[in-house]
């Protein structure tokens, strides 16, 4: 168990190296006794801190390093001045160190005087209910679940353990979260998707009632919507992680371990396979599927199916505003290049076919009684072709 010494007036835990080690189940060369408080990149760290290297091009900063101690891989190991740890993955352990370092606060248990809770639920005894919480009608809030200041959650909702809901986080009507999922501030899970029909008396609205289902270990960023399905669930996967700002439309499917970064839109219906990455500011058509393994770049868009795992873009790079105008230009003219290029075709055609040429090496075009002779020589090839660098009337 780790000791988490505290000094007076210090709210940092402080570990050490042998403590970490353990605890990370990682090897470890230096002083065990090695006491460290925090984490910090391996250029700024202190000798009371972390830091971790994860490749030979830090092999300079790794030596100048003031750091407490180090996280790296075994190729590696040889380069450390100091205390370290081996890691196969030292991200990924970094990224479990950060925890330790610096665990995360818990309120303590029980339903604030000032919130709201609505009947026929079940709140389980050591959860932490905040000031301002609204909760509806038959609500099941599991083991260990957090729910910050000012939540708003609907009825028939099922929060599962160990979820933590911060502050002003808003759910809907028959919503599910699973284990230890996390749902940062202004997020709404559950709200209407768009779904209308369209009549001659105006936009008459679908009655959204098929909710959201989230797996296991679900991350929604801060002001990510997720909307409510219209007759099933739209549903995210086991281990999807959700950046800020998102829009999630309904009956949209996430398949488990996929990554989507911010500002990113997906129309309804929509199906992304297991495993995919998509990067910020994607906008993905409705009703197609992704294929696993899918990875976007930033700024792409989807308008068709994805069959087959692989890397995927579209969209123009960024240029210099001078040279983006020429290229702009130049693509405004290129609606009629395919006419341009047939035409140019059939003149080259029609010039093979009129050119006699005599096997003979020592016939001249001159010497073929009856027969047509035609100047063939480069310059006057070139003298019949039209000019295509400009635009043709």
């Amino acid at each position: 168990m780790l000791g988490h010494h505290h000094d007076h007036g210090n709210e940092h835990p402080r570990l050490t190296l042998g403590e970490l080690a353990a605890a990370l189940e990682l090897r470890y060369a230096g002083s065990a006794e090695r006491e460290l408080t925090g984490i910090a990149p391996i250029d700024t760290a202190d000798e009371t801190q972390l830091s971790f290297v994860v490749g030979s091009g830090l092999i300079g900063k790794l030596k100048a390093s003031r750091a407490g101690a180090v996280i790296l891989p075994e190729a590696l190991a040889q380069e450390a001045p100091g205390d370290h740890l081996i890691a196969a993955d030292p991200y990924a352990a970094m990224a479990k160190a950060s925890w330790l370092l610096r665990p995360e606060s818990r309120p303590e248990a029980g339903v604030s005087e000032r919130a709201l809770v609505g009947a026929r639920g079940n709140i389980a005894s050591d959860a932490a209910i905040a000031s301002g919480v609204v909760i509806g009608n038959d609500c099941d809030i599991g083991d260990g679940v957090i729910i910050g200041a000012n939540v708003v959650i609907g009825n028939r909702v099922n929060i599962g353990p160990h979820c933590r809901l911060f502050p002003g986080v808003i759910i809907g009507d028959r919503v599910t979260l699973g284990a230890h999922c996390r749902i940062q501030s202004g997020a709404v899970i559950g709200g209407e998707g768009f779904g209308y029909a369209d009549t001659a008396e105006g936009w008459q609205p679908i009655h959204h009632t098929g909710g959201v289902e989230l797996g296991n270990r679900v991350h929604v960023g801060a002001n990510t919507t997720i909307d409510c399905g219209t007759f099933t669930a739209t549903r995210i996967g086991n281990d999807v992680i959700l950046d800020n700002q998102i829009q999630i439309a309904h009956n949209v499917v996430i398949g488990d371990n996929s990554a989507i970064a911010g500002c990113t839109g997906i129309a309804g219906s929509t199906v992304i396979g297991r495993g995919c990455r998509i990067g910020g500011a994607c906008n993905i058509v409705g009703h197609i599927r992704i294929a696993d393994g899918v990875v976007l770049n930033a700024a792409s868009l989807v308008t068709r199916d994805i069959d087959e795992a692989g890397r995927y873009g579209s969209g123009t790079a960024l240029q210099p505003v001078r040279a983006w105008r020429r290229s702009y230009v130049a693509s405004a003219q290129l609606g009629d290049l395919p006419q341009r290029l047939a035409r140019l075709e059939r003149i080259v055609a029609s010039d093979s076919a009129v050119v006699s040429v005599d096997a003979s090496p020592d016939a001249s075009p001159s010497a073929s009684p009856g027969g047509t002779s035609r100047d063939v020589s480069p310059d006057a090839s070139l003298g019949a072709l039209p000019d295509t660098t400009r635009k043709e009337p």
